[in-house]
């Protein structure tokens, strides 16, 4: 739109307004001084009559024109004055990203692939000043000129004037800021953003770029959305499985698992040849159902059915008391109340048809005991210790069993060695007939086992979490719900519970790759640092060291345990299997200094044969790796 030019102070005068946002209006605008077009984006007057607002913005001048990256929008000016507050940037003459979707639906794997690395290589320089971006989109991201050259040369990041410093690395959110769906689970569930949440939305971004749209749209609300974001598993894309490895990791609902921007940009760029020359996909319709990420919690202690009098069906029996006189699906009465199958069925023999009442939980039967000639197999008992694991984890199993209520109860005893160690951890209940038991839990939160979380399938699984094992002491949990064992009981039990123990092992064995159950199934740590060092002055050199989780097919560099480089949180996997940074302790040859938290590595002096290992935890005695520290004529 052209209309009459207007001052913004004393230096630009507004020209075209070339387009409006959520945020504003964005101008053509002319620098008197410099002589040169550029635009100037004027946000809503109710944000600029905010003081907090301005005050922040003003504070952040410095940082945001401090900003300098080929893949940035150069930050020139702020101007506050009266009412107006813009943010004056370079004028880019071409279109942005969803403008471009819009025309050509998505992109190939490797367009795709070099825009969303432009945009991390932007993010990991105004990481590096501690800056976060919070609105990653298509809107926001620019392509400079025609599509005569690569993606990686159009692309540019803009809108970082609405970014709020990260301080202390975590910043709290405000309902001002972000587009719902792009917007990280942590935001949602915590209200927090950090520099792994622009990963995610970037991750949200090369979704889009693939697919056409982005995993959570659909119809609903933002709160639906958000919903999605926090508990749903994103759809999988028909694109190659390395490539899909990548994307996931930066959806990972824990940013302590996410890439930083750096790392993610590298995982891409080292996809091979053919993965990248698949051909684009036709935009992705909307899944028909969600698969959720998380199961029903089950609270410790039993679930207390309460009906009122219209529920109480009179006309049920003793045959049906093994079944939910509730109208809601899956309450139940708790197992200590409710009489047993065997004992119901006799007294439905010996009395006939009875009322049954069912008040507040308390199932009352009307009629007989069962007869004393009914056989009823003696109580039994059962114990069973797994082997240690590497990780110093020790569960110790024992199973009682009750015959005349049909009850057993199942207790568990996690015990750590010399590191704290930390849930969830698998445990597989066999159930009979084809359905699993639905036991009542004191001493920990107990989910369903989820394959698309955990990535293990097996059924009757739970993930049972009892918070922290200190180290060197033990947390015990208990299980109780009904089972049949028949009348030879000891027997039984001591099949029923070696089968409990042997398939929870056999299922954590046969996954080789991603982080779910970490303690119990960790086997190895690989200390990883380059091979050459190049010490270039009297100054010491940082020695970049990453510690690399085994889980039985090779370290797994995608997602390090450990970054000496990195800063922010301990991973989930190093806070489970040694309490964070606390457990970690790097070492190494006379030409190395530690630093005092044992977390940073420097070269003092050259030393062609040095080596670096770690203390992790249990895991005490790491295979060193080599690493030669060069001078500056090596």
């Amino acid at each position: 739109m052209t209309g009459e030019r207007r001052a913004l102070g004393s230096r630009y005068e507004l020209v075209d307004r070339l387009g409006e946002g959520a945020m504003g209006e964005v101008w053509r605008t002319w620098d008197r001084t410099g002589e040169r077009w550029v635009a100037a984006k004027l946000l809503r007057r109710e944000l600029a009559s905010d003081q907090q607002i301005v005050g922040r913005f003003v504070q952040e001048r410095s940082i945001l024109m401090s900003l300098r990256h080929d893949a940035i929008v150069r930050v020139h000016d702020l101007v506050v004055e009266g009412e107006a507050l813009a943010i004056v940037m370079d004028l880019v003459e071409g279109t942005d990203l969803r403008r471009h979707l819009r025309e050509v639906g998505t992109l190939a794997p490797r367009d795709a692939v070099e825009t969303t690395c432009a945009v991390l290589d932007a993010l990991a320089a105004a990481h590096e000043q501690s800056c976060l971006h919070r609105d990653i989109k298509p809107d926001n991201v620019l392509l400079r000129g025609t599509g005569s050259t690569s993606y990686a040369d159009r692309v540019l990041l803009t809108d970082f004037g609405i970014a709020r410093l990260a301080q202390e690395r975590t910043v709290q959110a405000t309902g001002l800021l972000g587009t719902p769906g792009y917007m990280p689970p942590e935001l949602f569930v915590h209200g927090r953003f950090s520099a792994a949440s622009d990963v995610y939305a970037t991750g949200v971004l090369l979704y889009e770029l693939l697919g056409g749209r982005t995993p959570f749209s659909g119809a609903g609300t933002a709160h639906t959305v958000g919903f999605r974001h926090a508990s749903v598993q994103p759809p999988r894309l028909p694109v190659p499985a390395a490539l899909w490895q990548v994307l996931e990791t930066m959806l990972a609902k824990d940013p302590t698992t996410r890439l930083s921007a750096a790392g993610t940009a590298s995982a891409l760029r080292e996809l091979p040849a053919e993965v990248l020359d698949a051909p684009a996909l036709p935009v992705q319709p909307a899944p028909d159902d969600w698969d959720l990420v998380q199961g029903t919690v089950v609270r410790s202690g039993p679930v207390q059915v309460e009906l009122d009098n219209a529920q109480v069906d009179v006309g049920r029996t003793f045959l049906h008391a093994g079944e939910d006189t509730s109208s809601a699906p899956g309450r139940h009465a708790p197992v200590a109340d409710r009489p047993s199958r065997r004992r119901l069925l006799a007294a439905a023999g010996v009395a006939g048809l009875a009322l049954l009442a069912v008040v507040a939980g308390v199932v009352v039967a009307t009629g007989s005991e069962p007869e004393d000639d009914v056989e009823v197999g003696s109580p039994a008992q059962s114990s069973l210790t797994d082997p240690p694991l590497p990780t110093g984890l020790l569960v110790e199993r024992s199973a009682d069993y009750d015959p005349a209520e049909e009850v057993l109860t199942l207790s568990l005893r996690y015990s750590a060695r010399d590191a704290p160690l930390g849930g969830p951890f698998l445990e597989v209940l066999p159930g009979q007939g084809g359905e699993c038991p639905s036991p009542s839990w004191t001493g920990a939160t107990v989910t369903a086992n989820v394959p698309q979380v955990s990535g293990i399938a097996v059924a009757c699984g739970f993930a049972v979490d009892p918070g922290q094992v200190p180290a060197d002491g033990e947390v015990r949990v208990e299980a109780r719900f009904e089972m049949d064992l028949g009348t030879d009981a000891g027997v039984a039990l001591d099949a029923w519970l070696t089968e409990s123990a042997d398939t929870a092992g056999s299922a954590l064995q046969a996954q080789r790759d991603g982080d779910g159950y970490p303690v119990q199934r960790l086997q190895d740590i690989v200390v990883d640092v380059p091979a050459v060092v190049r010490k270039r002055s009297s100054t010491p050199t940082q020695v970049v060291v990453r510690l690399l989780p085994d889980w039985g097919n090779g370290p797994d560099r995608l997602r390090p345990l450990f970054d000496s480089s990195a800063s922010g949180r301990p991973t989930s996997v190093l806070s489970a299997v040694a309490g964070g940074f606390d457990g970690v302790r790097l070492q190494g040859c006379d030409a190395l200094a530690v630093s005092a938290d044992g977390l940073r590595v420097v070269a003092r002096y050259p030393d062609p044969d040095c080596t670096v290992t770690a203390q992790v935890g249990d895991f005490t005695r790491l295979e060193p790796a080599s690493l030669a520290i060069l001078g500056a004529g090596g």
